[in-house]
C-alpha cells in the first residue's frame, strides 16, 4: 500500500531527493494497529507521534513536518479504501478521525469554504506547520460535517471538482 499511496507527486519539491524512497519504506514497516485508539484524542497522539517519526526519517534539507503528515494521511487513507486492509485493522472506527491529507488543492478549496472564512494563507506543504494545519483540518471536519461525510473523503471530493 506505500508503493501505491505515496507516488513522485505527492511529494514532490521537498527539498532533497530520497523522500519518497524514505517516506515508503518507512510506511511499510509502520504497525496499522497502533491507530486504533479508543478516542480521536489518543489517535491525535499516535497521528501526531508516527508524523514526528516520519519527518526525522525523511532526507536532510526535506525534514518538514507536512510533507510527513501529508504521507501519512495519504497512505492511511489510502488503508482505509483498501477492503482488505480496512476490514483488518478496523479502520471503520477511525474513518472520522482521519484527517483529510492536505495539499494546495484542498487548501484552496477550504478557503472557498464558508467554513474556511478565518484560515490564514495557506503555505506549501513543506512550510505547513501543526498549528496551521490544525486551522485547516478543523475547517474540513466542519465542512465534512455538512456535507455528511468524514473529512478524509474531501481531497478526493475536492480533486474530482477540479478534473
Amino acid at each position: 500500500m506505500a508503493e501505491l499511496a505515496i507516488g513522485s507527486s505527492t511529494l514532490r519539491n521537498q527539498g532533497a531527493k530520497g523522500v519518497v524512497r524514505s517516506a515508503r519504506e518507512f510506511l511499510k514497516r509502520i504497525n496499522l494497529e497502533t491507530f486504533r485508539a479508543e478516542s480521536a484524542g489518543a489517535f491525535d497522539a499516535r497521528l501526531d507521534s508516527a508524523t514526528e517519526e516520519l519527518r526525522r526519517r525523511l532526507p536532510e534539507g526535506a525534514r518538514n513536518w507536512g510533507a510527513a503528515r501529508k504521507a501519512l494521511n495519504v497512505f492511511l487513507r489510502d488503508v482505509l479504501y483498501n477492503s482488505y486492509l480496512r476490514s483488518r485493522y478496523r479502520f471503520d472506527q477511525i474513518e472520522t478521525w482521519l484527517e483529510a491529507p492536505l495539499d494546495r488543492y484542498v487548501a484552496h478549496a477550504l478557503l472557498g469554504e464558508a467554513e474556511g472564512g478565518l484560515l490564514p494563507p495557506c503555505p506549501t506543504i513543506k512550510r505547513l506547520t501543526p498549528r496551521i494545519s490544525a486551522q485547516y483540518q478543523a475547517a474540513a471536519r466542519s465542512v465534512a460535517k455538512r456535507m455528511g461525510t468524514a473529512p478524509v473523503h474531501l481531497d478526493l471530493y475536492y480533486w474530482q471538482r477540479d478534473v
